[in-house]
């Protein structure tokens, strides 16, 4: 039997994949997933397309995942982009993207440029075989970069088997099925296919005695290939004349166990050869098996020929692999235990020799360690430091396996646990965190050790949204007299914040205050920037918008001398935030940017969705709606991809208030439950976040009442948390509107007064001063005040909170039988909301001036949602030109000075209402548009 028999049986799967690589090379990307258990034949299979695809002119980029790359960071994707013809990656690109100080953010984004430059110029096919081995970062850049890609002629195929347990590759996948992935599952062969690769394999037609038997493979080419294999080594088939008989019926013994009758014919020396090319799982040198068995290489050579004659190993370049990974596991599943403990063992020592990477070693380490081994200990340090920044589950897969190898004394434990503690809950698993922090502070431990480990649970806590966990475990903390400085400082600082969101605002300037003088007094700079952006947001929620901006320039000025730690709490936030609520949009807007694009350099990936809720909230309220959808969808896909939950409460609220402005109530009512999925699963936020858009649904949907009883814990709290106020002047006069309505004149009231010390603490700001009149000129139905209000708001940026007083002012000036006026000033709020897309707003303007007898004047209709390339926006009209252009997204980015996120989101909403899928066609859409353009001016 010849190995690498044609592929059999599969011209449906070929069909399938063939069309889809037509597709590639026409500009479409794709992603087709193709399942089915071990041996079914994807590996042949995928061999078989990577050859149509070279016919057909695409690049191919192949590789396969082993179980030792699951410690790997990107291993079998970079090896794959390094093997493509030309490379997508060459040397310098590979090693600037392995640099370990990389963020994995930055990795993937860096990653996802070089892919698309590559493929501006030739399609490409991407072959992962055996995903279900990929690591915790591949299977993060899958869940990125085939979303991403899409537009691109990027077409990924991926083989895996479904039998190998859930994990991070799994997830990732089964979320691409889910987004729309194509799946091909491989069947077993049918009669025919199996008797054709009986006849292929014998080179024979097989007689139906053989048929039968070979049946009872279940149409497993592997297994059928094998069991051939195996009848004819043990002479029970005999050829003659063409024809293939079986010459004894009875089940061969071998067929129960088919891999140790496959390696019974091989000598000692090749059989101890196979068992260290197992254990090692990956392709080896003949040199490091050689240390493994003991042996000087050259008394390998005769063994590694013999193995490869037998069709078992493969050359794979210079090193040794296994033809089929059914195989390397069958054979090392019979290493007896000790056998396979000292040749892991005997495998940290030859792979540190031969100087592979640490996370290689560490595989090994965890499957060899003996209890108290320190240079196994410092293996798995090292690795987890090396891939800390990458995957940080694997890294706090590899502290816990170094604890248990630690003795209990270990002067390294404490400092192990506290990092693993917070590896552990930074990426979700909270309750193994917990356990780990309750078993490592055990009675008698010092305070230095207590508060390592403490302020690692809470730092991570606070970033997923575990609000009151941290109050809890602070608030325990803090009591203990013993807590040292430095982490008395960063618990104070990570407490101030928790306290934030939970409405405490004195408790939150207390300890944001404490933070920084336990920070200056202890040198910890990082917890003085935190506690003064706490106290910056106290500010705002105070109402003292001076102040705020103070405090804020002076956390950015020390994260700047300080570098380091105190950087990456980025307080350029809370700056452009103060800066906004001041109404100097132009200066928060340009921070914002310049803050995103430092922060994407160092990797903080936290804040990321925090640049785009703050830029969706300028653009909301500024009244530009199609901008505050596009930047807050972006950030929302980064709390999905990077798992920031907490983030997306605000998010959500955003993209409902938008929805809400555009008369699409199901949609922003969808939003508020995606929110409110969140909140019931223990995410906190802020009460700012998620209630005023609640209540500015349920009045839409006709209930005053019930819309007033949401915005309790925010009225309740007037005049003394002012923090919705500070961020949407607006709001303040909708709330006395709604409490008028329902029948609540104490709430109105309330809201005015609060709104009137808002205004008067900061004098100079012309939208705190237009929505103080406007809120007391509806609680007192006084005109003066009303148009009073108008007058003030146009030296604001906020045009829909100047278009709401407009309409109000309107009703009083009609209300006092001066129709002109009114007309006029429904006139201004008619045009404001034409120009912003607001059409729920802009049909009620309408209405009221009908009622009045008309308009006056020349107003802006906001244009209906529709396709084609006049529905498309200034931001996304700027965006499809530059791609036309042949600009990948970064470049975009750079050039419009957006984040790449926002570029993406303008460029799947053009790619919808231009009705194109990729950007070849993109392109001629612009062409065709430029030329008529050109046509029309001729």
């Amino acid at each position: 039997m010849v190995p690498g028999n044609p592929l059999v049986g599969r011209e449906a799967a070929v069909r399938r994949l063939r069309v889809a690589m037509a597709a590639v090379a026409d500009g479409t990307g794709g992603c087709v997933l193709v399942d089915g258990p071990a041996g079914i034949g994807k590996t042949r299979l995928l061999a078989e397309i990577a050859v149509h695809a070279g016919e057909q002119g695409l690049a191919v980029a192949r590789a396969a995942a082993a179980e030792l790359d699951r410690i790997a960071p990107l291993s079998a994707l970079l090896r794959a982009l390094r093997a493509a013809d030309p490379p997508v990656l060459d040397d310098a690109a590979i090693a600037e993207l392995a640099d370990e100080k990389s963020s994995r953010f930055w990795v993937l984004d860096r990653l996802g440029d070089l892919i698309e430059e590559y493929t501006a110029t030739r399609p490409l096919l991407v072959i992962l075989d055996d995903i279900h081995w990929a690591d915790e970062l591949s299977a993060l850049a899958l869940r990125i970069l085939v979303p991403a890609l899409r537009s691109s002629p990027v077409l990924w195929l991926l083989a895996r088997r479904l039998d190998t347990g859930d994990g991070p590759t799994r997830q990732a996948v089964d979320r691409l099925a889910a987004e729309g992935a194509d799946t091909l599952t491989l069947p077993p062969l049918a009669e025919a296919g199996i008797a054709r690769l009986c006849e292929l394999a014998l080179g024979a037609v097989p007689d139906d005695a053989l048929l039968e038997l070979v049946r009872r493979s279940g149409g497993n080419p592997f297994l059928v290939e094998q069991l051939l294999r195996a009848l004819l080594d043990d002479g029970r088939v005999a050829i003659d004349g063409g024809r293939a008989e079986l010459a004894a019926t009875e089940l061969p013994r071998v067929f129960l166990n088919i891999v140790d009758q496959r390696l019974r014919s091989l000598s000692p020396e090749a059989r101890r050869l196979v068992d260290a090319v197992s254990v090692v799982g990956g392709p080896v040198t003949l040199h490091e098996a050689a240390g493994l068995i003991g042996v000087p290489a050259v008394q390998l050579f005769d063994a590694a020929e013999e193995a490869v004659r037998a069709d078992v190993l493969v050359h794979a370049g210079f090193e040794l692999a296994f033809r089929h990974d059914i195989v390397r596991e069958a054979v090392y599943e019979r290493l007896p235990g000790p056998v396979r403990h000292a040749l892991h063992r005997e495998a940290v020592t030859v792979l540190l020799a031969e100087s592979r990477p640490v996370t290689e070693v560490a595989k090994h380490v965890v499957r060899g360690a003996r209890k108290g081994d320190r240079r196994a200990i410092g293996v798995l340090l090292d690795a987890a430091a090396s891939i800390e920044q990458r995957t940080p589950d694997t890294a706090a897969g590899l502290l816990l396996r170094a604890l248990e190898v630690m003795d209990e004394q270990d002067e390294e434990r404490i400092r192990v646990s506290a990092d693993a503690v917070r590896l552990l809950a930074s990426v979700g698993r909270l309750a193994e965190a917990r356990e780990l922090a309750g078993t490592a502070l055990i009675p008698g431990l010092d305070p230095t050790s207590q508060g390592s480990i403490l302020v690692g649970l809470t730092e991570a806590l606070k970033h997923v949204g575990e609000h009151a966990a941290v109050l809890d475990i602070t608030g325990c903390a803090l009591d203990r007299d013993a807590v040292p400085g430095p982490a008395r400082a960063h618990l104070l600082a990570v407490r101030a914040h928790a306290l934030l969101f939970s409405g405490r605002m004195d408790e939150a300037e207390a300890a944001g205050a404490g933070a920084m003088s336990a920070g200056q007094a202890t040198d910890q700079q990082d917890a003085v920037v935190f506690g003064l952006a706490a106290r910056t947001m106290v500010s705002l929620s105070r109402g003292e918008v001076d102040t705020a901006i103070q405090l804020a320039r002076d956390a950015v000025g020390l994260a700047a001398r300080a570098g380091g730690a105190a950087q990456r709490k980025q307080p350029t936030l809370w700056l452009a935030r103060a800066l906004g609520a001041a109404d100097r949009f132009t200066e928060a807007d340009a921070l914002l940017e310049a803050g995103e694009r430092d922060a994407r350099q160092v990797g903080v990936v936290w804040s990321l969705p925090l640049w785009h809720f703050y830029r969706a909230e300028l653009r909301l309220a500024a009244g530009r709606l199609d901008e505050a959808e596009v930047e807050a969808e972006a950030g929302l896909l980064v709390t999905e991809r990077f798992g920031a939950h907490a983030l997306a409460i605000a998010l959500l609220g955003t993209l409902a208030q938008v929805a809400l402005r555009r008369d699409r109530l199901p949609e922003a009512t969808g939003f508020l439950d995606r929110a409110r999925t969140l909140t019931s699963a223990g995410i906190g936020e802020a009460p700012e976040d998620l209630n005023w858009a609640l209540a500015s649904v349920t009045v839409a949907e006709g209930d005053n009442a019930a819309a007033l009883a949401r915005l309790a814990p925010v009225s309740d709290a007037l005049p003394d948390r002012l923090l919705l106020f500070t961020q949407d002047p607006g709001v303040a006069p909708q709330l006395v509107r709604l409490a008028l309505a329902a029948g609540a004149p104490a709430v109105a009231s309330r809201a005015a007064t609060a709104m009137s010390r808002l205004a008067a603490r900061n004098p100079d700001i012309a939208s705190l001063a237009g929505a103080e009149a406007h809120a007391n000129g509806l609680l007192r139905d006084d005109r003066v005040l009303l148009t009073a209000a108008v007058r003030a708001y146009r030296s604001s940026p906020r045009v829909l909170a100047r278009a709401a007083a407009a309409e109000d002012a309107a009703r009083a000036e009609q209300a006092a039988g001066a129709k002109p006026a009114a007309q006029l000033l429904l006139d201004e709020a008619l045009d404001i909301y034409g120009r912003c897309g607001a059409q729920r707003d802009h049909a009620r303007v309408e209405q009221a001036l009908r009622a009045l007898g008309g308009r006056r004047g020349q107003v802006t209709r906001p244009a209906a949602r529709k396709t084609g390339w006049d529905s498309l926006t200034e931001a996304e009209q700027r965006v499809v030109r530059l791609v036309a252009q042949g600009l990948t997204n970064r470049k975009v980015a750079a050039q419009l000075f957006l984040s790449p996120h926002t570029v993406d989101t303008h460029l799947r909403h053009a790619f919808a209402k231009l009705s194109v899928s990729t950007r070849v066609e993109l392109t001629r859409k612009v062409m065709e548009h430029t030329m008529g353009q050109d046509h029309a001016k001729a």
